[in-house]
C-alpha cells in the first residue's frame, strides 16, 4: 500500500477511535465497568477495521479491479445495490417506521454500498459504450441511477440521495457526454435535487430554519447546531484534554457520529483538528492525484467516484459541524462511528491501492 494513503487512514481511525472510547467508556468506567455495552461501539469499530484493511492488504496484492470490468459483475453489484434498498423501503413501511436507513438492525446501511456499486456500474457503463452520446445508452444509465436515488429518498434519507446524483452527475460529464447531452441528465437530477430540498416536510423545513439561524429556537430546532458550536468554543486551542470534554455526556446527540468533529475540536481543540484536516488533505489530494495519473479508462472512472465519496463526506460533515451547511446525517470516513461506513470506505480503499498497483502508479 502507498504510505501517502495508508498512514492518513491509520492516523485518522486512531483519533476516531480515541474519541469513541472517550465518550462511550471514560464517564461511565469508574460506575459501570461490568457492563459490556459501554465497551460496545469502540470494539466493534476496531474489529471492523481491522478486518477491512485486512480485506485492503488483499485486494492491494492480490485482486485485478479489471474483474469487474464485465456485465455480469457490473449488473451484479447494482442489482444488489437496488433489492437492498428496496427492502429497507419496504420494512419501513410493513413495520409502520417514519424512518428506516437499516437493512438489519441498525449496523447494516445499504447507503453506504450503494456509493460503491453505482459508481463501479456507472465507470463501466462508460467504457463498455464507449461514450454515453447516444440518448438511450444515457437514459439507461440515468435511470439506474435514479432508481436508486428515489429509493433512498423514501427511506427517508434526501441527503443521501442528493449524494449519489451529485457523484454519477459528475462521472457521467468526465466520462464524455457532448454538452447538449449533458444538459438534459443534469436538468432531470437538478430538478429532482430541487424537489427534495423544497419538500414540504416538517422535517426538512426544520433542518433549514435551524441552519439559517439556529439561536432562534436554540432548545429545539437548532439544539444540535448550537452544542456543536459551544464544544468547538470550548476546545479553545488545544483542546480540554482526553475525556474530559462535558458535550459527549448527553449535550450533544450522536457525538460520536455526525459530530465527531465537534467531540475531536473539545477534546483536542484547533491542534487536532489542523491535523484532522492534514489527514484528510493528504489522502484525498493523493486520491485525485492517482486519478489524473491513471490512463486506463475504468479505473480513472472509478477511481474519480471513489474520490468524490471521500472528498463530499468530509466537505459537507465538516461544514455542518460549523453550520456553513443545513445538517444532514453524512459520516465522516474513517472517523465517525459506523460498521457499514467503516467496512465500504477500507473496501474502497484496498480498491484505490488495487488500481494503483495496476497502473503501476
Amino acid at each position: 500500500m502507498d504510505r501517502w494513503t495508508l498512514y492518513p487512514v491509520l492516523a485518522l481511525f486512531v483519533i476516531g477511535e480515541t474519541a469513541l472510547i472517550s465518550s462511550n467508556i471514560v464517564p461511565y468506567i469508574f460506575d459501570r465497568y461490568r457492563e459490556l455495552g459501554i465497551y460496545k461501539k469502540p470494539l466493534i469499530q476496531l474489529i471492523t477495521f481491522l478486518l477491512g484493511l485486512f480485506l485492503a492488504d488483499r485486494m492491494a496484492k492480490l485482486f485485478d479491479y479489471r474483474v469487474l470490468k464485465s456485465k455480469k459483475m457490473a449488473y451484479a453489484l447494482v442489482l444488489t445495490s437496488t433489492i437492498s434498498l428496496f427492502f429497507v423501503v419496504l420494512k419501513k413501511y410493513l413495520m409502520h417506521m417514519s424512518v428506516n436507513r437499516w437493512l438489519i438492525g441498525t449496523s447494516v446501511q445499504p447507503l453506504e454500498f450503494s456509493k460503491l456499486a453505482l459508481v463501479i456500474f456507472v465507470a463501466y457503463y462508460i467504457v463498455e459504450k464507449g461514450t454515453l452520446k447516444e440518448w438511450r445508452y444515457l437514459f439507461w444509465a440515468s435511470f439506474i441511477v435514479l432508481v436508486n436515488a428515489f429509493l433512498i429518498f423514501l427511506q427517508p434519507d434526501k441527503g443521501g440521495a442528493i449524494f449519489i446524483l451529485s457523484v454519477a452527475g459528475v462521472i457521467f460529464y468526465v466520462g464524455g457526454i457532448q454538452r447538449k447531452v449533458y444538459v438534459p441528465i443534469i436538468a432531470t437530477f437538478s430538478l429532482f435535487i430541487l424537489y427534495i430540498l423544497t419538500s414540504k416536510s416538517s422535517y426538512v423545513q426544520g433542518r433549514l430554519s435551524a441552519w439559517k439561524d439556529p439561536f432562534a429556537d436554540p432548545d429545539e430546532l437548532g439544539y444540535q447546531i448550537v452544542q456543536s458550536l459551544f464544544g468547538l468554543a470550548h476546545g479553545g486551542f488545544f483542546g480540554v484534554g482526553i475525556g474530559q470534554g462535558m458535550q459527549k455526556m448527553g449535550a450533544l446527540p450522536i457525538a460520536d457520529t455526525d459530530y465527531i468533529i465537534s467531540l475531536v475540536g473539545e477534546e483536542f481543540g484547533f491542534v487536532g483538528l489542523s491535523f484532522v484536516m492534514l489527514f484528510y488533505s493528504l489522502f484525498i489530494g493523493r486520491l485525485f492525484y492517482y486519478t489524473f495519473r491513471t490512463r486506463e479508462n475504468f479505473g480513472k472512472l472509478i477511481l474519480l467516484g471513489i474520490s468524490l465519496n471521500f472528498s463530499i463526506s468530509f466537505f459537507y460533515n465538516t461544514a455542518m459541524v460549523v453550520n456553513l451547511l443545513p445538517p444532514k446525517g453524512i459520516a465522516l470516513p474513517f472517523l465517525s462511528y459506523g460498521a457499514s461506513n467503516l467496512f465500504l470506505s477500507l473496501i474502497s480503499f484496498g480498491l484505490v491501492q488495487s488500481i494503483k498497483n495496476r497502473n503501476r502508479l
